[in-house]
């Protein structure tokens, strides 16, 4: 079992920290759930008072969320993640959150008009 969550945690470096590719590493610190379990790990290495690094602090369910953000990082995210920090970066938070909430409100209204072609409703 600790062979299997140290080479979890070395995939995970591999994937994100020790990348050439600065928008895959851009796109997983910047994805709500992985900064959600990060969060966690940093709390609980602060409380050990920074001994080793955050993953060890790690459970194997949280490296695997992790894991599983990561692997999921495509070539076309990270061109998403890309605008979207540009977006940020020259309009603010706010425009990007006014975008980001039009984009879920297509979404609904393109599947809720898939339902009633198929009949699902």
């Amino acid at each position: 079992m600790c062979a299997s969550i140290e080479s979890k945690k070395r995939r995970l470096m591999e994937l994100v920290d020790l990348s050439f590719e600065p928008w895959r590493k851009a796109a997983f610190y910047s994805n709500d759930e992985a900064v959600g379990v990060l969060t966690q790990l940093y709390q609980r290495w602060e409380l050990h008072k920074r001994v080793g690094s955050p993953l060890d602090y790690a459970t194997e369910e949280e490296l695997d969320r992790l894991l599983v953000i990561a692997e999921g990082i495509e070539p076309e995210n990270m061109q998403d993640q890309q605008s979207k920090m540009l977006i940020a970066a020259l309009y603010g938070e706010e425009v990007l959150e006014s975008i980001k909430s039009r984009e879920k409100k297509r979404s609904r209204g393109f599947m809720r008009i898939l339902k009633k072609m198929f009949f699902l409703e």
